[in-house]
């Protein structure tokens, strides 16, 4: 596989075996939390659910790890690693049938638990293992991970669950015990912070992260979600999944590569947010055009990945001490995408079709390379790779 063909690159020999036995678990994990939740919706509109309940629901999934960061400040990556697939695998089994829009809600609550205690230790432990000199072709391999699993789980899901969802059920049991069997290999660390201390050390890029995680409602919210206007079959909305990712993994690759010998990523960021931007204002004309919907849709998640690499390897970069920037990144992003996920649930009601929010989330985006060009060529204050 040529994206693990570089690997010999990344990093040293000691730390090469640490590095792809996490690149094996957390593909794993993946795998097993993307099988299951890439035909999700359409079992939740079968199940009787709307779509702004399924907005709320989103909007609680994401909240519940901004909860749990402000009571819980220390972390065990290895006791971590295993509730993340035990709490998603409740979750799976809490919204096998749903009697109630309260039970779906309080799934939502516990299933993005495993948030934090994935991510969290995850990221710290995939950078820790990463040269600085490497960090855009690191942070590719983690996101071309993610675009290859999300093209190739979808497609089979939804022929599966197109026969009958009781594959899902059964395939994500059997999944499950993937990951969690490999807890058990993967390097044992303790991250332990202080939230105020932490968000103080990202101050150079906390307000990127913030308006980043409120336009990622239009990833998490808006696409998976609105799409059921247009496809409700689950074997046609995991082929539409499988589609969103299908261009961006080897662009993701080599300009990860690519960002590496330049060095300065930024300017990278100039052209990926505004076209971002205009894409997402580009929104209201798709939400009742079916053709324009896949047009415009692809051509957001043909650029979010990279958008993704390039931001992780600037915040990466940025700060030195990951064991507290990666937490307050993970509190930030969520502060943000709770505030995108509520108003599109707001909009639903003035909008059965809401478009005024795609205003709201194209102006985040774009407000994303002004403040870079006034940090780094008015002000001066920060300077960024």
């Amino acid at each position: 596989m040529k994206l693990l063909s570089r690997f010999k690159s990344l990093t040293s020999s000691p730390r090469r075996k640490q590095f792809l036995s996490l690149i094996v678990f957390s593909t794993s994990y993946m795998w097993f939390k993307n099988f299951s939740n890439s035909v999700l919706n359409p079992h939740f509109l079968n199940q009787g659910l709307s779509l702004q309940q399924m907005i709320l629901g989103t909007t609680l999934f994401f909240s519940s790890p901004l909860i749990l960061q402000l009571v819980k400040r220390k972390y065990s990556s290895r006791k971590s690693w295993r509730l993340a697939p035990i709490i998603s695998l409740l979750f799976i089994l809490m919204i096998i049938r749903i009697f109630s829009v309260w039970q779906f809600y309080l799934a939502s609550i516990i299933g993005g638990l495993a948030i934090i205690f994935f991510w969290l230790p995850y990221n710290i432990n995939h950078f820790e293992l990463t040269p600085k000199h490497r960090t855009g072709l690191s942070s590719a391999i983690l996101f071309s991970l993610i675009s290859l699993v999300t093209l190739t789980a979808p497609l089979v899901a939804g022929f599966l669950a197109q026969i009958n969802y009781l594959f899902i059920w059964v395939l994500s049991g059997v999944f499950f015990l993937i990951p969690f069997s490999l807890v058990k290999s993967q390097r044992s660390f303790t991250v332990s912070y202080s939230l105020k201390s932490s968000i103080r050390e990202i101050k150079a890029t906390r307000l990127f992260i913030f308006l980043q995680g409120i336009w990622e409602a239009m990833i998490f919210g808006v696409i998976p979600i609105f799409s059921l206007y247009f496809i409700k079959s689950p074997l046609y909305y995991g082929t539409y999944m499988a589609y969103l990712s299908l261009m961006g993994i080897l662009a993701n690759l080599l300009l990860g590569r690519y960002t590496d010998k330049k060095q300065k990523r930024i300017i990278f960021l100039y052209p990926l947010t505004l076209i971002m931007a205009i894409t997402t204002f580009l929104f209201p004309l798709a939400i009742s055009r079916i053709i324009w919907w896949i047009a415009i849709t692809g051509i957001i998640q043909f650029f979010a990945p990279l958008f993704w690499n390039i931001s992780t390897a600037m915040i990466v970069d940025a700060h030195l001490n990951l064991r507290q920037a990666i937490p307050a990144r993970e509190f930030v992003l969520s502060s943000g995408r709770i505030l995108g996920l509520a108003l599109i649930f707001i909009n639903f009601k003035f909008q059965s079709k809401p478009t005024y929010i795609f205003y709201f989330l194209g102006t985040a985006m774009l407000l994303y390379p002004i403040i870079l060009f006034y940090n780094t060529k008015i002000s001066k204050k920060y300077t960024y790779l």
